[in-house]
């Protein structure tokens, strides 16, 4: 009989247990995923309903609010919610616990601040007084920090029916509960913000009861101080990303006008789909990662996730692409100029691409807590996006400020592999090729024509993207299967 050569065993157990991880990423997580695609679902929904009750005005103010509201939610975050993720699988759910007590201090604390010297930023901002959807975005951003958090802990346990009530309760609820409030109140952006306030508290309290927090001691000062060090680089770090994806609506306001920002970020709401997919997905695999580590198995599992993710954009970037006049259509009555935004929302699209690549560098450096380089990264590319959109905005307006978008992470991208020293190692040439391809389709349909012969050509190509998509699905899932 023949002995087995050196290294079999070891190389087999390491194939399978990256084999059982991605059966994990593209089976259990898929089902976490499915609830956060259902929020998505529902705002999309939503959209065109708030954008004809509220009108370009309206929305834009909304639109504007919720940028801030993005940028607080961050700060008072401070990254806590990774590291409660991060905590739960290095030292266990009790100290995880005592974390999201920390986390809601942080939140309040943070609130409280931004709250009292509102009328201090909010005019220099363009909105005027600090009062309506600015003074309620304040409050909103505080309970979803907190709720992000319960979030991380609930997902970091497993714990599916408490984490879909906490999650549809933040989402779902608070659309539907937002639009109630345009039609019996009245139609502005207050009361647009106003419902998922509402709704987000609610969130606040059913996660706390289902979570079961924790107090802090003094004993837990050595906790609380790990878990700062690695989450606070985090915020730079997402602040850095919301400047790549929101931003752009400030400086939009102020060269050309709210209208401009209501355009602009109905395109954006549909362009960004597939990114913000992509991010919810990074959220919810981040535990299985954590689970796995930094070493040799951890660069195995990021690769090959990776890869799988580029086999799956192609059609997603075509399929949106091509169907974006139709849903443009249905989001936003003909004043925001639906046509006019074609290249904008294509542009946005292609984008996801080196946002998918530098969200699997940026898997491979949470795994090693090495959170200060992902924020430099990000701050950087930051920096590049303002630039450019102070450039660019002026002389191609709202294009402008897509493709600064576009440059921007790409950039971040390239930054991101510096320190990762080309890990994970590169894409197949058959997975480069198909995604290149679904880039340069996703810009050239926009050529496509938009009378009725060409929208119905347009949905029939886009149910084939569709149909793609689920066959590129399937061949990824069926090999996981075969070895598991």
């Amino acid at each position: 009989m023949t002995a087995p050569r050196p290294g079999t065993a070891e190389q087999t157990a390491a194939e399978d247990r990256v084999a059982s991880a991605m059966s994990g990423l593209f089976g259990r997580d898929s089902v976490y995923l499915l609830f956060w695609f259902l929020q998505v679902l529902v705002a999309a929904l939503a959209t065109p309903v708030a954008t004809r009750l509220l009108g370009p005005g309206e929305y834009g103010v909304f639109a504007a609010a919720n940028a801030v509201m993005q940028v607080l939610f961050v700060l008072g975050g401070v990254g806590l919610s990774v590291a409660v993720q991060k905590c739960f699988e290095d030292r266990g759910a009790d100290a995880a616990r005592r974390l999201l007590t920390l986390s809601i201090v942080a939140a309040v604390v943070i609130t409280a601040i931004a709250h009292l010297t509102g009328p201090l930023w909010s005019e220099p901002l363009g909105f005027g007084d600090y009062q309506g959807a600015v003074r309620l975005a304040v409050l909103w951003a505080g309970t979803s920090a907190v709720t992000a958090a319960l979030l991380a802990m609930l997902r970091s346990q497993d714990r599916l029916l408490a984490f879909s009530c906490v999650s549809l309760l933040q989402s779902v609820v608070a659309e539907a509960l937002s639009l109630v409030l345009l039609v019996v109140w009245e139609p502005t952006g207050e009361a647009f913000v106003l419902g998922r306030l509402i709704a987000q508290v609610a969130a606040v309290v059913l996660g706390v009861v289902l979570t079961r927090l924790r107090r802090l001691r003094i004993a837990d000062l050595p906790l609380a101080k790990g878990a700062l060090v690695f989450g606070l680089p985090l915020v730079p770090a997402m602040l850095g990303s919301f400047v790549l994806g929101a931003a752009d609506r400030f400086l939009i306001q102020e060269e050309l006008g709210q209208v401009a920002v209501a355009q602009y970020s109905v395109a954006y709401n549909i362009a960004a789909l597939p990114m913000l997919v992509l991010s919810v997905l990074n959220t919810v695999w981040l535990p299985r990662f954590f689970a796995v580590g930094a070493g040799t198995d951890g660069d195995a599992v990021i690769t090959a996730s990776r890869d799988a993710l580029y086999r799956l954009l192609a059609p997603v970037l075509l399929g949106l692409s091509v169907a974006s006049p139709l849903v443009l259509r249905l989001w936003a009555p003909p004043e925001f100029h639906p046509d006019d935004l074609l290249l904008v929302t294509a542009v946005v699209i292609v984008s996801a691409v080196p946002y998918t690549a530098g969200l699997s560098a940026t898997r491979a450096l949470l795994a090693a807590s090495r959170t200060r380089m992902i924020a430099l990264s990000a701050v950087l590319a930051s920096v590049v996006n303002v630039l450019l959109n102070l450039w660019w905005i002026p002389v191609w307006g709202i294009l402008g400020a897509a493709l600064a978008t576009a440059v921007a992470y790409s950039l971040q991208h390239l930054l991101l592999l510096l320190p990762t020293r080309g890990r994970p190692h590169s894409t197949t040439h058959a997975g480069l090729v198909q995604t290149l391809a679904g880039v340069v389709l996703a810009l050239l349909v926009v050529l496509l024509p938009t009378s009725p012969g060409g929208l119905a050509l347009r949905a029939v190509l886009a149910v084939a993207c569709l149909a793609w998509f689920a066959r590129a699905y399937l061949a990824i899932r069926t090999p996981v299967k075969a070895d598991a």
